[in-house]
């Protein structure tokens, strides 16, 4: 079992680092007439271990802390109020993602783009689930996953990641928004890199449009029927097995399809914690010298 307290202190620290000119001296990004007692960087940081540890129900964690660790987190909250917290201020949590993504730029050549289904409730219950269905604009919807060959209830993930596994940025859309739409909503692509993606992303004035803004060349394959057919060079199928790579383990080890979330912000709060801690791991193993895509050697027993 990995040790709670020992990957907090670590999370701690690098959350610390990278927003060292946002928040204060007690790790508050804002002005609290009376302190509290859990600073707004220590609430990140658990949050984000409790994700990266495969943790996926606050009750579970609480749990395990006031048994295996009593008396070490001096500054713990209650679980309620741990998480009116967390989902406010999940702004500054997707902001982990977005600092360490700067940071590892450089070490890639191209960028890859993908989405993959977040379910939130099973198809027998299409017509009587009331969960999420507060707003309109923010319910989920039911979609076609060609990769399950089946239908869910849901939202998409949307990624760019470069080629070295780190996120670039990201995206939730409803379940039955069609993948080239999110494309049209991209900013701050880094210039002169390629962006790599599946047949779903293929259309000629999006590529042109893409170029004209970033630079950014989107390589799609051919459809076999397109008069003007190409093969696919390998040296992009390759590139591209790292999305399947990052989303095998957001699945298995962030239990990306296991959601206890009963509203949009909710999932929302849920899924950028997901992604800032894999890009945590990331960082620990740059800092350590291995391989970014290895997460699991990123954690401390």
């Amino acid at each position: 079992m990995h040790n709670i307290k020992t990957n907090f202190g670590r999370f701690y620290r690098i959350c610390k680092e990278f927003f060292e000119d946002e928040a204060d001296s007690k790790g508050n990004f804002q002005f609290y007439p009376k302190a509290p007692v859990m600073a707004d960087l220590e609430v990140i940081s658990l949050a984000c271990v409790m994700e990266a540890l495969g943790i996926d129900s606050e009750n579970l964690l609480w749990s395990k802390i006031r048994k295996d660790y009593p008396g070490m987190f001096l500054h713990l909250i209650c679980r309620t109020r741990f998480n009116r917290r967390r989902r406010r201020l999940q702004p500054y949590i997707i902001k982990v993602q977005d600092k360490i993504s700067e940071r590892l730029e450089d070490q890639s050549q191209a960028m890859v783009i993908d989405s993959i289904p977040v379910p939130v409730v099973k198809m027998a219950r299409e017509r009587t689930f009331k969960a999420f269905r507060k707003n309109f604009e923010t319910a989920p919807a039911k979609g076609y996953s060609a990769v399950n060959r089946g239908w869910f209830i849901g939202y998409k993930l949307h990624v760019v990641i470069f080629d070295n596994g780190v996120v670039q940025q990201s995206g939730v859309t409803k379940g039955n928004v069609h993948d080239v739409n999110y494309l049209k909503g991209l900013s701050n692509l880094p210039a002169g890199k390629q962006l790599l993606g599946d047949r779903a992303y293929r259309s000629n004035p999006l590529q042109i449009d893409l170029f004209d803004k970033f630079k950014v060349k989107l390589r799609v394959p051919f459809r076999i029927n397109q008069h003007d057919y190409k093969k696919h060079p390998k040296k992009y199928k390759s590139k591209r097995q790292m999305v399947e790579t990052f989303f095998a383990q957001m699945c298995d080890q962030l239990n990306l399809k296991r959601n206890y979330a009963k509203s949009y912000d909710g999932l929302l709060t849920r899924l950028t914690s997901k992604l800032s801690s894999m890009a945590i791991l990331h960082w620990i193993n740059h800092l350590n010298g291995k391989k970014l895509a290895q997460i699991k050697h990123a954690l401390s027993f």
